[in-house]
């Protein structure tokens, strides 16, 4: 087969969609695929698309009628002047727009769509409209790729998707380079050696569970454990998650904002914490995993497929503060468990999450799409 040239369509990213996209583009581009972006012009100054071709494609987060059509006609002008054997489409945003795009077209291109996270509930009127067009569109989308099993389920479930036309492929990170535990920890700003800290690193919005983590904390401190708190990110909810920690005391909740290559301080941690309320798959379990840490997860979405529970680290009820701090509680308290746990992980992070399998598993997904489009058997 000739080298695929592929059109990856992407809106404003942050947090583990951003890295999961970037990486997939170098790792496709090292592979030997001719590789184009149609992004927002703020994401061709990105480090990572260094050297890749970008085309102007002004999506936007949220729903804004006007200016959604203008994206579709945009995308739909590319593609009739640009010649692609593939188009990527990331998200709900860009699977909506880039699949209504193609349709005026008399020869579309092969289309692979990637549903990063939760899939919209049934119920409100929005809702319902966007699920009634994902419905619609899906017949037109050659392969949906989820992150998850979950994923995958709420997909055939909710937006009629043929199960033969999708496929999970879970998220893969690459093992990064810990700081001595000392320094990690200099960074945190743990002044007591023998104190066990807890973190959570993410994006500090509603759905990030930050509130219950908090709370969860608090309920800590009351049963006079001895541990510190340090929350690595930054976000619109900030500042409100701040003002709840002042009440808890500043010697032991930590705001460090965001912080580059933050998963370099995960040495410095005892215990990492996901408290989600939605999640489709989650990188920062996976790479707490990888640093041998114990990862407590809410179960939703894909992460219990991610933290095995009693084997790689505990999983509790989304919202639940008590179960949280009763699950935090009982990890403080046993250092080999701790530690049992964190090797376990270590274990099944390297066998199943790895960057090189996605992006592995990505490119067979195009080959058999393109090929069945030209009608070769592989």
């Amino acid at each position: 087969m000739d080298v695929i040239r592929v059109l990856q369509v992407v809106r404003p990213m942050q947090g583990g969609m951003r890295r999961h996209v970037l990486d997939l583009i170098a790792g496709l581009q090292k592979g030997g695929l001719e590789v184009t972006v149609a992004c927002p012009s703020e994401l061709h100054r990105e480090r990572e698309l260094d050297g890749i071709p970008c085309l102007p494609l002004e999506l936007v987060d949220g729903v804004h009628l006007m200016k959604d059509m203008r994206a579709v006609r945009q995308l739909a002008k590319l593609l009739r002047e640009q010649s692609f054997d593939l188009v990527h489409l990331h998200g709900a945003k860009a699977g909506l727009v880039g699949r209504m795009a193609r349709r005026s077209l008399p020869v579309p291109p092969p289309c692979v769509y990637t549903v990063h996270n939760q899939v919209l509930p049934r119920g409100g009127l929005v809702k319902r409209v966007l699920n009634t067009l994902e419905r619609r569109l899906a017949p037109e989308t050659d392969r949906v790729i989820t992150v998850s099993h979950r994923l995958e389920q709420d997909v055939v479930a909710t937006h009629g998707v043929p199960p033969w036309r999708t496929v999970t492929i879970h998220n893969g990170v690459e093992q990064a380079t810990l700081l001595p535990r000392d320094h990690a920890r200099q960074i945190l700003g743990c002044e007591d050696s023998d104190r066990l800290v807890i973190g959570a690193i993410g994006r500090m919005v509603e759905e990030k569970g930050f509130s219950t983590l908090l709370e969860a904390f608090t309920i800590l401190l009351a049963r006079r454990v001895d541990a510190e708190l340090v929350l690595i990110g930054d976000g619109p909810l900030l500042s409100d998650y701040q003002q709840v920690a002042g009440k808890i005391g500043p010697a032991r909740v930590r705001f460090l904002g965001e912080v580059p290559q933050a998963r370099r301080l995960l040495s410095g941690l005892d215990i990492v914490v996901q408290p989600s309320h939605a999640e489709g798959l989650g990188l920062v379990p996976i790479e707490a995993m990888l640093a041998a840490r114990p990862v407590i997860a809410s179960a939703v979405g894909g992460l219990p497929e991610v933290v095995i529970h009693g084997k790689t680290g505990l999983l509790v009820p989304p919202q639940q503060a008590v179960a949280l701090a009763d699950a935090l509680q009982l990890l403080l308290q046993k250092a080999d468990w701790r530690m049992g746990l964190g090797l376990a992980g270590q274990r099944r992070a390297e066998e199943l999450f790895t960057r090189q399998a996605m992006i592995e598993a990505t490119l067979r997904e195009y080959r058999a799409v393109v090929a069945k489009r030209q009608g070769v058997m592989l």
